[in-house]
């Protein structure tokens, strides 16, 4: 058997996981034919095939599905190697690799992120948006800032402000509809994909209103409120910024989420990445009126 390459256990752990050939390429940051070569190197290393093609997408064979665990344990020792290497820097140079929701990103992060790296000129920042907590287990993130009520416990968390979302909805809007005690005759706009099932419905001031439209992305949802489409529950520190949405008269805070900054223990002795958490959850922590709401 040839020697294994690091590199094409990778690119099948990426596929097992994403089972297209797409979702590896666009996880790996390679075009298809690289994904595609390191494939075909491995299985020529292994002397068999991984998987076949469907109409679903890559279906793993037995052999797949065999050495998936092995590989696994291949990826974690790797990482676990890379993390103790980065570790020992004593510089404050090199790459802080952050992942954040989109939202988060956009209408808060961006100001401090240039303050940082203007005080740290060595420091090179990484930004990837993303929901998913798998940044930073494995290896893909040095930093992620999440909201979640119980971060898993096998990762180090700074606890940034809670934030809170409320109730919104264009002045026009507003003025067209009635509101009284939790009724109405406005509509939500959907949220979509993200919770199909509504459920942030129930903790607002009109659980029985109406649910039309479904939009997935909260900026797109924003700019639908704004032109008429209905009523949208969104964190005040994005809503609040925008022109053309208002709080529904007489509405208080619909739900409140932990706000944190996670990364893997193993990262705590890094000098350029826990000087990038303090750094951030200062001076988001300055901003606790605008997270929270308290500024209008």
């Amino acid at each position: 058997m040839a020697e294994l390459d690091w590199n094409d256990i990778k690119v099948f752990l990426a596929l097992f996981r994403g089972r297209s050939v797409r979702a590896a390429a666009g996880e790996l940051l390679m075009s298809h034919s690289t994904v595609s070569r390191h494939l075909t190197d491995l299985e020529t290393s292994l002397g068999a095939v991984l998987f076949t093609r469907s109409r679903d997408g890559l279906l793993a064979t037995a052999v797949a599905e065999q050495v998936f665990t092995k590989a696994e344990q291949v990826e974690s020792e790797v990482l676990d190697f890379q993390r103790e290497a980065e570790s020992l820097d004593t510089e404050l140079a090199g790459q802080v690799r952050v992942t954040s929701p989109p939202l988060l990103s956009q209408y808060m992060l961006m100001p401090h992120l240039a303050s940082f790296t203007r005080k740290y000129p060595g420091i090179e920042i990484s930004l990837n948006t993303s929901y998913s907590i798998d940044d930073l287990m494995r290896g893909a993130a040095d930093v992620a800032f999440r909201f979640q009520f119980n971060p898993d416990d096998s990762l180090v968390g700074r606890r940034l402000p809670d934030f809170v979302e409320r109730a919104y909805a264009s002045p026009q809007y507003i003025a067209n509809h009635w509101f009284e005690d939790n009724k109405t005759n406005a509509n939500w706009i959907g949220r979509g994909t993200i919770d199909p099932g509504h459920r942030w419905i129930t903790e607002g001031p009109f659980p029985d209103a109406e649910v039309k439209h479904q939009i997935s992305d909260l900026l797109d949802q924003a700019e639908a409120a704004k032109e008429g489409l209905g009523m949208i529950v969104s964190p005040c520190f994005f809503a609040d910024s925008l022109d053309g949405l208002v709080r529904i008269p007489g509405t208080g805070p619909v739900s409140t989420r932990p706000g944190w900054v996670l990364t893997h223990p193993d990262l705590r002795s890094s000098v350029r990445v826990m000087t990038f958490v303090r750094f951030l959850v200062a001076e988001m922590t300055k901003q606790e009126a605008l997270i929270k709401g308290d500024t209008v």
